[in-house]
Parts: C-alpha cells; sequence; structure tokens
C-alpha cells in the first residue's frame, strides 16, 4: 500500500497507473470529486463538448488531487480539496510555491486512452547530485496503427535515431516511433518548454538498453510483470548543453502491453528506485477514507 514516501538511499519515483473507466464513477463519486475542484478547474473541465470528455477530464482531476493527499506526509493533513497549482509559461502544472515547500513534492502527470498515470518524487528525500533542481517528465503513448510514422521521421526526429529506427526490422518500426516519442515527450514536459524545445535538439540512443521487468501491484495482492528498459542514453544536439549534464538524466521505459507504453525522464538525482501501483477510483476513494 503506498501512503507516503519512505527514505532511501537512492530517489523514490512514485508511479500511479489510473484506468480512465468513467462507467466505474457513479454520479455520487463524481459530485464528491467536483467539492474539490476550484471555479476555475470546474470551468476547465466544463469546456469539454462531450460528456464522457468531460467526465474524464474530472476522473484525471480527481486522481491527481487524491494521489497528492496520499503521497503527503500523514503528518501534514493535507486533503484533496486544499491543493493548489501553478502553471509554467507552456502550461506545466506544479504545486503553489507554498505548497511545494512544504510538502517537497514535485509531480507529473499524463494520460492517453484509457490511462493516466502519475508520476512523484519528493525533493526533500531525493539523493539530489549538487543540490540542483530536480525535473521530473512522464509520458503515456497508445501505439496507434492508423498513424503514419514515416512523415512524422524526418520532422521530429534526429537523422541519427531515423537510421537506427529504418535499420529495424519493418515489423519493429513501429513500435520503436512510439518508444521514441513517449521518451522525447517525457524529455519535453520534465524541461517544461512543450514544443518550444525542438524534437531535434536531443535523441535517445537504444545501443546499450537492458531489457528489465517492472514488477507492476494493485491496490490488492495481485502483480503484473511488464517489460521494462534501462540504460537509454539521452544525448544533447544544441551548443549550451556539457555531456556532464546529459549524464544528470535517467531515463526509463516500460510496456504495460502491446498497446500502451510509458516514459519517464528524472534530472538531477544520482540513483532511481521506481514505486509502481495500478489504482482505480474506488480503491483510492477508499484509501483516502482511513487517512
Amino acid at each position: 500500500m503506498l501512503t507516503s514516501f519512505q527514505a532511501s538511499p537512492t530517489t523514490e519515483v512514485m508511479v500511479y497507473f489510473c484506468p480512465l473507466n468513467i462507467n466505474e464513477m457513479t454520479l455520487e463519486q463524481a459530485a464528491f470529486i467536483r467539492e474539490w475542484l476550484t471555479e476555475d478547474e470546474l470551468k476547465k473541465v466544463s469546456r469539454y463538448l462531450q460528456a464522457k470528455d468531460r467526465d474524464k477530464g474530472l476522473m484525471v482531476r480527481g486522481y491527481l488531487r487524491g494521489i497528492l493527499s496520499l503521497c503527503s506526509a500523514v503528518d501534514l493533513k493535507i486533503v484533496p480539496q486544499d491543493w493548489r497549482f501553478e502553471y509554467g509559461e507552456k502550461g506545466k502544472p506544479e504545486l503553489t510555491s507554498e505548497l511545494s515547500a512544504r510538502t517537497g513534492i514535485k509531480f507529473n502527470i499524463s494520460h492517453s486512452g484509457d490511462w493516466l498515470v502519475v508520476a512523484l518524487i519528493n525533493v526533500h528525500q531525493a539523493s539530489m547530485i549538487d543540490d540542483a533542481c530536480i525535473e521530473l517528465g512522464v509520458d503515456i503513448e497508445r501505439s496507434r496503427e492508423s498513424t503514419n510514422i514515416y512523415p512524422i521521421l524526418k520532422h521530429y526526429f534526429t537523422q541519427v535515431e531515423t537510421d537506427a529506427l529504418l535499420a529495424l526490422p519493418g515489423s519493429c518500426q513501429r513500435g520503436r516511433f512510439f518508444d521514441l516519442w513517449a521518451l522525447k515527450e517525457s524529455y519535453i514536459k520534465a524541461k517544461g518548454l512543450g514544443l518550444a524545445l525542438s524534437l531535434k535538439s536531443f535523441s535517445f540512443d537504444f545501443s546499450q538498453m537492458i531489457e528489465t521487468t517492472l514488477l507492476l501491484k494493485d491496490s490488492g495482492d495481485k502483480v503484473k510483470k511488464c517489460r521494462s528498459f534501462e540504460h537509454i542514453d539521452l544525448n544533447f544536439h544544441h551548443q549550451d548543453m556539457s555531456i556532464h549534464e546529459a549524464k544528470n538524466w535517467w531515463v526509463y521505459l516500460a510496456k504495460l502491453d502491446e498497446q500502451y507504453r510509458f516514459a519517464l525522464s528524472v534530472s538531477n538525482v544520482d540513483k532511481v528506485t521506481l514505486v509502481t501501483e495500478t489504482l482505480s477510483l474506488q480503491s483510492m476513494l477508499a484509501k483516502l477514507n482511513t487517512l
């Protein structure tokens, strides 16, 4: 059961995978979650034209607030409706400076199709390099057969990435495309610069990659084994980044199944330990009731 960050010699990154099954959210639960949101958030949710999109938007914001409360120190007693957010120049959400200093939590979220992923790190307990600022970005991507990947390569991937992808068997090229896209999105989200940062200004090298196994727990005792990949190198191609800075990034890729994969980028940490859990809306609400 994930309730709060535990001290560790490595930096612990907590990653929640939350199903966005709107049919499992009751009217009472939806009304309950709406009470957590600010007026501005309610307006943003209401802007979706389709009811299903409004429900997903509500679930995303409810999950985030609930998970933040589960992961904050118990003695702080921060309930879901107490969280407040600020937004970077390109829209990256983060806690207000007061809540960030109080809790030490950095977070990032991503959603695609039926899944939301929420990544969190406590900088108060992290093993940082030179007291530098930790950057955190996460992305989840759904592989789509309808996407024509080849025209996209020359616009967003470096020549090295494109050549390596095209050298793979044809049956593997689409998978590698979405692997790269998830990794690039996670890095851009960590930097908080959006597409103002050229996707060709950095690249990922899979030549030293090793496959491992991610154990994904659910709220009960079940554990799902997922293919995961480490030792993926991040390289920069603009002059204001040194080789040393590239070594300060930790990148990770895993596949939930054949359709979904997620990527994580974390900067200025010594070593990372992932703690993962699949968390349904019902399970989250039940855990919040025990706090």
